[in-house]
């Protein structure tokens, strides 16, 4: 088996591909074959799902274009991304490396902190929605029992963490490193590269309302800070996760294309509070991180070949 392709000095995680032997057009590739990978499956499922009676008409194509989502093509759309992460761990071999070191740079997915980032996010969350509730009343979520709300529920609660963290491998794992690795300076590839796929992150939930674009800014850079912080995605995915598994359970007890409205005005200020929920949960991962020692740079074994290629 033909060794990988790691740094040869002690890396952080935006600039994980700048090795020798790895060139920059594998990286490219690897990127523009896993967004061809999401634009497809998604195409497809939701193709599908818009089929189940029979074939979408032109008028069902430009509601669901417009926003208007039905609860097969909600469910659809989350598998369809949820279906990139497989195509994530295929895909990174083009780059050289084992699957396991675009999870983090030890080569491994560390599910100890994982879990302990998903605790405390999930305990800030519960506040911040408990604080919500009760400032705007039980009566604001719109619940009620509805002929879609049993399946959807069990559907989403099945898909949504695998559809949480392909998009965290896609933009914080492979654009992150893919734009970093062209900078020699680790500042500026963090910057950078936390720029491009945050930017790429709030353009895909294709809203046009300042304060939603506010807060999904914030999710993409939080994200991207404590990837860097922590040197693997755990963190961010553990974010990820906790938010969207809170939206998804209530969402089939709600009207749903009051939930995806995105147009202009449909916000506020008082989603600030969401941005400072997402920054807590940050800052508290990154202190665990720091308090566990977790490495932040790697590969295990680069300062001992960096010594030894000076002697």
């Amino acid at each position: 088996m033909q060794e990988p392709v790691l740094p040869v000095q002690q890396t952080r995680y935006p600039q994980f591909w700048r090795a020798p032997g790895l060139l920059p057009w594998m990286s490219i590739v690897a990127t523009l074959l896993l967004g061809g990978a999401f634009i497809a499956l998604s195409t497809v499922t939701v193709l599908v799902a818009l089929s189940l009676d029979g074939f979408p008409t032109m008028e069902e194509l430009e509601a669901l274009t417009q926003g208007s989502l039905t609860p097969e093509v909600v469910f659809a759309n989350s598998l369809g991304i949820a279906l990139v992460l497989p195509c994530a761990f295929l895909i990174v071999r083009l780059c050289r490396q084992r699957p396991g070191f675009l999870s983090s740079v030890v080569g491994r997915f560390r599910w100890g902190f994982f879990w302990k980032a998903v605790g405390v996010t999930a305990a800030v969350f519960a506040v911040h929605t408990t604080v919500s509730i009760l400032i705007d009343g039980p009566e604001s979520l719109g619940l009620a029992v509805r002929d879609y709300t049993w399946w959807l529920l069990v559907g989403l609660m099945l898909v949504t963490p695998f559809q949480a963290a392909a998009e965290e491998y896609m933009l914080r794992g492979l654009v992150f490193r893919t734009v970093g690795s062209w900078f020699a300076a680790p500042m500026v590839a963090a910057l950078v590269g936390g720029l491009v796929n945050t930017l790429i992150f709030m353009g895909l939930h294709a809203s046009t309302d300042v304060w939603l674009n506010v807060v999904y800014f914030s999710m993409g850079a939080i994200a991207s800070w404590l990837v860097w912080r922590t040197g693997g995605l755990e963190g961010a995915v553990a974010i990820h996760v906790v938010n969207n598994m809170i939206g998804m359970a209530l969402l089939p007890f709600q009207d749903m294309e009051a939930q995806f409205d995105r147009s202009s005005g449909v916000g506020g200020p008082e989603l600030l509070l969401q941005v400072l929920t997402m920054l807590l949960a940050g800052l508290l991962i990154a202190w665990l991180a720091k308090r566990s020692g977790l490495a932040a740079t790697g590969p295990v074994g680069a300062a001992e070949r960096d010594d030894a290629s000076r002697t």
